[in-house]
């Protein structure tokens, strides 16, 4: 055994290299003696002492680590925001430089930040892990000459694994042994009729799903029973290379870019006026020490430090919402993307369609309704053995409702070839009370046709000539051009005996007709898809269906199919430009792989579009990583909802279209609060920068400055719960660095202009214009200043007239007027707290304070209009 683990010391990366399709060809070529002589194991399975070694030397059979992240984790991530560094730092420095009331009002409003941030996004972590299932599956192996239980993540190379219908492929295996052995590998083809898998060796050309004795981890039996030799588990399986690739990070989203560069550059834009204070300051006023603690509260006053609070109180105001919705949110970052998406890549089925095939008509060779083709095709159904394809499925309901079992009754099976992908059908036979034998055989039209040489034509038997054969096919046509899916019914009343019988009984048969099936439209859809088309979102359908099919569903859901339908093989002929271009003009691509439609949804999104992708299978996994948005179903499989930000309780596109508009809420007032924050602290700024050129004193002290953010900050807590107009959700938005740096110019400017319009008449009018009335003129200003920018929270929130158009949510309203409150009282109740140097103002100062901001307001509503007019947005 240790010879062996040093010769194979990760056993189960025999076959791995970059190329895994490569690996799977390998495996399929091998003869049976080869294969187990490569795993050092024989037809009796591995020893217990084998395969104990090898779990301990490569693993157990997990697809993704699963590590807990503690709370303390999520705690000291909190703190790593831009803005609360900052904070955190200019705290220390007040606190070094004895200043010891700054320093805690500095650090409280970072703790607020911090608190929240850590609430909200540990909360999301611990909803998250609830979301997951623990999958406990046991299979039968071959060990030490005996079948055994075993739990699937104990599973090793080597291992022998025996396989019966409903068994999970619990390792991706090669099959040694098969009888009608039928599998499900839907959840990586997106194709829902079972797959035959065979023993003998493949050809080796073909992909990994399409080799014949490969069966992939994740697959299920359908019918029959094999079995197989473990050749790779976990991490090295296919399962596990999209899993692997679904966990790679996905790169920055809309929503990470847009706060990224805000945050970079204001962090510039506070570095360059917060050095440009001090120097003037120190200048100025040759006290240098005075000057650095001044520039300190400069920059605590233009540090948006409410803002990752504000972030994650809006976020998770809004995934509080979606869930209400019957939404859950895993990556609360995700819900503004969601706003901001323009276009949703979905699948077709149980989006687009109902998930579940209904029988639609059953037609004579004539075209005609006739129940002796549903009474064939239901006995075919019914007599079948294994677990009942999606096919057999909708016969057989559809049979029941019309009473068919009735005559099947009247018959006993006798025999069955079950269906394969080479023959493409299958046969039963049976026998009636009279004792007469009957082959019914349905499957593919044109495979069908091929064994039939007489047609029955109403009650009589005809040859089968070249004209009945186009009549039957145009029929064919007709049905799948309208997207239903069509299986042709046949029989014979020639048996030659159980002992006989064969797949060459299958030849001089009758054909009886044809069953068609369709995949129906979800009710309500077309409305869905209308409400995201007029919200601006474009919806791409990417499935691995069959292009005619497709193309049918979207056109009857009411997509644009103008285009023609893009399949997997038309993409893998395109290089990154020529895609580029493509997927920008098509709204169907139907035959896609894993890999292809991520190729799409990267293509979007380099193409800077917004993309959020709609998927529940091991196929969507990749595609659901590297959107903006990932959006599954609590149905899906777990690697899908690994993968996902979103996941939707119940798979309606009108659900999602709630999730839009809520994200778009969201961005809305995120933006209040930064254009807000911005616009308020650049006029501040520039008023100091003014008035320390000219004052003989500071316009405000260091603790004013720290109060007055501290009021403010708390004013805007409510943002989060406040209302947005109905025009902004109409459309999606972005993250626009170049508007949001304007309006912080403009608006920044307008309030410039009235903090001198106050410093003149401080100065000039009320006299407060020595060294001993600098009191008088600081708290002035700290009145004034305080209650401009309290105000101005109703004017920025909204493109139309403050509180007569549109007003603000009733918290905002109480929040920002006791913050005006608090700015009135502020000096009479802390007069006599000498560290704040407040005075009491005198009556007329009252008066000039009601005029100046009478004319704030005013110029702001006028302002806003030719902004408007200008650039053709306000948020």
């Amino acid at each position: 055994m240790k010879e062996l683990l040093r010769t194979h010391p990760k056993l189960h990366q025999t076959f791995l290299n970059d190329n895994l399709e490569k690996d799977y060809q390998v495996v399929a070529g091998k003869n049976a003696a080869e294969l187990l002589a490569g795993y050092h194991t024989d037809r009796q399975g591995l020893s217990q002492e084998q395969a104990a070694a090898l779990l301990n030397a490569n693993g157990k059979n997990l697809t993704t680590d699963q590590h807990k992240i503690r709370w303390y984790t999520f705690l000291l991530k909190s703190f790593w925001d831009e803005f609360i560094i900052v904070l955190i730092l200019l705290a220390i420095v007040s606190l070094f430089l004895q200043d010891t009331l700054g320093a805690m009002i500095i650090f409280i409003l970072a703790c607020i930040s911090v608190g929240i941030r850590f609430t909200q996004n540990y909360s999301a972590y611990r909803q998250s892990e609830k979301l997951k299932t623990m999958l406990h599956s046991t299979v039968f192996v071959r060990r030490d000459h005996e079948a055994v239980k075993i739990n699937i993540e104990d599973i090793v190379v080597g291992d022998l694994v025996e396989l019966n219908v409903g068994s999970l492929i619990p390792a991706d295996l090669r099959l040694l042994e098969a009888k009608d052995f039928y599998i499900s590998q839907s959840m990586f083809t997106g194709e829902s009729i079972p797959v035959e898998k065979r023993a003998e060796a493949a050809d080796t050309t073909l992909s990994s799903t399409e080799l014949a004795n490969i069966c992939l981890m994740g697959s299920n039996v359908v019918s029959g029973s094999g079995l197989g030799v473990i050749v790779k588990t976990g991490k090295a399986t296919y399962l596990g290379h999209i899993s692997r690739i679904a966990q790679q990070n996905k790169g920055k989203t809309n929503f990470e870019k847009g706060l990224s560069q805000v945050t970079n550059t204001l962090v510039k834009y506070m570095i360059f006026i917060v050095l440009g204070v001090f120097i003037i300051n120190g200048l100025v006023k040759k006290d240098w020490l005075a000057a650095f603690m001044f520039s300190i509260s400069v920059a605590v006053g233009i540090t948006p430090g409410m803002l990752p609070m504000i972030v994650n109180s809006t976020l998770s105001k809004g995934a509080i919402f979606l869930a209400r919705k019957k939404t859950l949110v895993k990556n609360i970052n995700a819900i503004q993307n969601l706003g901001a998406i323009d276009i949703l890549c979905t699948d077709k089925t149980g989006t687009l369609t109902m998930d579940n095939i209904v029988l639609q008509r059953y037609l004579n060779t004539r075209g005609e309704y006739d129940l002796n083709v549903l009474d064939y095709a239901y006995m075919n159904s019914y007599f079948s053995e294994g677990i009942k394809n999606l096919i057999d499925r909708a016969i057989l309901a559809y049979g029941a409702e019309k009473n068919t079992k009735a005559d099947v009754d009247k018959y006993t099976k006798i025999d069955e070839i079950p269906f394969d992908y080479n023959r493409r059908k299958m046969s039963v036979v049976v026998r009636d009370s009279d004792g007469h034998f009957r082959i019914i055989t349905k499957g593919a039209i044109e495979d069908i046709l091929k064994v039939c040489t007489t047609v029955k034509d109403g009650d009589s038997i005809q040859q089968i000539t070249a004209e009945i054969t186009e009549r039957i096919n145009l029929h064919a046509d007709e049905l799948s051009q309208d997207g239903l899916h069509v299986i042709a019914i046949a029989e014979k009343t020639e048996y030659a005996g159980e002992e006989n019988f064969s797949v060459k009984d299958e030849n001089e048969m009758t054909f009886i007709g044809y069953v068609a099936f369709l995949d129906p439209p979800k009710p309500g859809v077309n409305e869905a898809i209308k409400a995201l088309n007029d919200a601006g979102v474009a919806v791409k359908v990417l499935t691995g269906d069959s292009p005619v099919v497709a193309a049918y569903i979207c056109k009857k859901v009411g997509l644009d199919v103008s285009a023609p339908v893009l399949t997997g093989n038309d993409i893998e002929a395109m290089n990154d430009a020529e895609l580029k271009s493509a997927v920008l003009e098509h709204t169907v691509f139907a035959r896609l792989a894993p890999m292809q439609k991520e190729r799409v949804v990267k293509a979007l999104r380099s193409e800077n579009h917004v993309v959020g992708y709609l998927g529940d299978g091991v196929n969507d996994a990749p595609s659901l990583r590297i959107a903006d948005v990932g959006i599954s179903v609590d149905t899906a499989t777990d690697i899908a909802k690994e993968s996902s930000d979103i996941i939707l309780l119940e798979k309606d596109l009108m659900i999602l279209k709630d999730g839009i508009f809520e994200g778009r809420k969201i961005y809305g007032n995120i933006m209040k609060y930064m254009k807000m924050a911005l616009s308020s602290n650049f006029g501040n700024v520039f008023s100091v920068l003014v008035a320390s050129i000219f004052l003989p004193f500071l316009p405000m002290l260091p603790i004013q400055i720290l109060i007055q953010n501290l009021i403010y900050d708390m004013s805007q807590i409510a943002i989060p719960w406040d209302r947005v107009d109905a025009e902004f959700i109409e459309k999606p938005r972005q993250w626009n660095i170049h508007g949001l740096t304007r309006f912080m110019n403009t608006m920044g400017g307008v309030s410039s202009i009235y903090d001198m319009l106050t410093f003149i008449s401080l100065w000039f009018i009320l006299k407060y214009n020595n060294p001993s009335s600098q009191s008088f003129f600081q708290t002035g200003w700290f009145i004034e200043g305080l209650i401009s920018q309290c105000l101005i929270v109703h004017f920025i929130r909204t493109s139309k007239v403050a509180f007569l158009q549109s007003r603000a949510d009733i918290r905002l309203l109480l929040t920002t007027g006791i913050s005006i409150a608090f700015a009135l009282l502020n000096p009479i109740i802390f007069h006599q707290v000498t560290e704040f140097h407040f005075e009491i103002m005198p009556g007329a100062y009252y008066l000039f304070l009601a005029l100046i901001l009478a004319a704030y307001v005013v110029t702001i509503e006028i302002v806003k209009r030719i902004y408007i007019k200008i650039n053709g947005e306000w948020l």
